[in-house]
This record gives C-alpha cells, sequence and structure tokens, in this order.
C-alpha cells in the first residue's frame, strides 16, 4: 500500500492528461464502429450491435490502461529513474514494490473501466442493474493485465522490446478477443484459440451482465480469468527479486 500510495501521489499530478486520451480512444472505438459498422450489422446474436461492442470496449480499456502502466511506465520506474532501487533501500521488499505497482495499475484501469461504464449506461447500453457486479470483474480483469504486462517487463532490458510485445501480443488479442465479433461462427480452431486469450473471458463476463444474461457461464469465465491471475501473479515477484539483489 506504501508503493501504491506513492504511485497515486505522483499520478494524481498527470490524472487528466493520462486518463483523458484512454477514455477517448475507447468512446472513438465505440462510436466509429458501434455507429459506422452499426448501420450495416445492425444486430448480433439479437443485441443491437452498438450494445454488443460497448462491454468488449470497456474490457479492452481495462487491458490496456493496465498493461501500459506495468510496461512502459514501470520499465521507466525500474531502469531510468531506478524507483524501485531508492524503494528497496527502505523497509519495503521487492516484492511489497510489484505488488504496489499491480494494485496502482489495477486502481487506474479500473477508473477507466468505470467511466466507460457510466457512458454506457447514459446512452442506454446497460440492460440490468445487475451490471454493478462488472466492477468486481473489470478490478480482477485489472489485476491480471497488470501481472501479464510486469511478466514481460520483468524479462526486457530495453524500452524498444515493448514494441514486439504491443505489435506481436497485444493487437492481436484486442481485434480477436471478442470485442467486435462473437466466436460461435468461426472454425473450432479459431474459436479455440480466441478463448486462450484472456481478454475474451473478460469481454464475455462483462457482456454477460451489461446484458442481463449472466448464468454459470459468466462464472467460468471469471474462474478462468482468476486461474491465469494466479499463474502470473509470483512471475515478476520472483525475476525482479533476483534481478534487483545483483
Amino acid at each position: 500500500m506504501r508503493f501504491w500510495q506513492r504511485n497515486a501521489t505522483v499520478g494524481r499530478k498527470t490524472l487528466l492528461t493520462t486518463l483523458t486520451p484512454r477514455f477517448l480512444e475507447a468512446i472513438a472505438y465505440l462510436t466509429v464502429m458501434g455507429l459506422g459498422l452499426g448501420t450495416y450489422l445492425t444486430s448480433v446474436d439479437g443485441v443491437d450491435y452498438i450494445a454488443f461492442i460497448a462491454p468488449g470496449v470497456a474490457a479492452s480499456t481495462v487491458m490496456f490502461g493496465a498493461i501500459i502502466e506495468t510496461t512502459y511506465n514501470s520499465f521507466v520506474r525500474i531502469h531510468i529513474r531506478r524507483v524501485y532501487e531508492a524503494a528497496i533501500t527502505t523497509p519495503l521488499s521487492v516484492q511489497d514494490v510489484v505488488v504496489g505497482e499491480y494494485l496502482w495499475a489495477s486502481t487506474r484501469s479500473l477508473a477507466y473501466g468505470v467511466i466507460f461504464l457510466a457512458v454506457m449506461a447514459g446512452f442506454g447500453l446497460v440492460a440490468s442493474p445487475v451490471v454493478l457486479l462488472a466492477i468486481p470483474v473489470m478490478a480482477l480483469g485489472a489485476m491480471v493485465f497488470a501481472a501479464l504486462g510486469m511478466v514481460y517487463t520483468a524479462f526486457v532490458s530495453n524500452i524498444e522490446h515493448f514494441n514486439i510485445f504491443y505489435t506481436a501480443v497485444l493487437t492481436p488479442m484486442f481485434l480477436f478477443g471478442g470485442v467486435f465479433f462473437p466466436f460461435g461462427d468461426l472454425p473450432r480452431w479459431a474459436e479455440a484459440i480466441g478463448w486462450c486469450l484472456p481478454l475474451s473471458h473478460l469481454v464475455a463476463a462483462l457482456r454477460d451482465l451489461s446484458l442481463g444474461h449472466q448464468d454459470l457461464g459468466t462464472l467460468g469465465h471469471v474462474g478462468v480469468l482468476a486461474a491465469i491471475g494466479v499463474a502470473v501473479f509470483p512471475i515478476p515477484l520472483v525475476r525482479l527479486g533476483t534481478a534487483l539483489r545483483r
């Protein structure tokens, strides 16, 4: 919590400039894809297309918000500003610092998601009050993607390496994560690949909650996210612990 507090103290000074672009980008995707493509593809699975993609855009906003914080921003704190080295000279351990990064990245990306959820409600894209359960689900997704971003950061030594991660991993996951189309009509091999992506499960869970279609499948998607989080959570703690003690 102390390292979260440190990041929050620094981050609040630039909150508006960091929050606004991410928010406007999500609104742009919703507008362009929903109102543009939505004029040709009016409904998907019996749902208005714009209502179908809105939860997916919210999920992608959470994903990008968390990963940007634990990739580029964390890399700068580790290798350029040496914030981690300074922090571990205090009673904080490396593990304290890394978990503080997770918490701060999750806080920022959850703020993005909640604001976007409010915009969805304002546009009438929320079908049930049960959508409030989307907030803890987004918090879980934010933590998972924060940890995934930190896994990559823990193993790179050059900031240019993030170009590979964003181009080869994040962009395909965004385009193939169920944000803009359902998996049902895809070939089985493509559907299987799609469900291997963590974003797909966050999208599906948020879509169920926003449309009022929640069932045991929704719990299954949340369970998969939790399992991924448990698997990747400790990796940066061990890796950075070793690297920073050298």
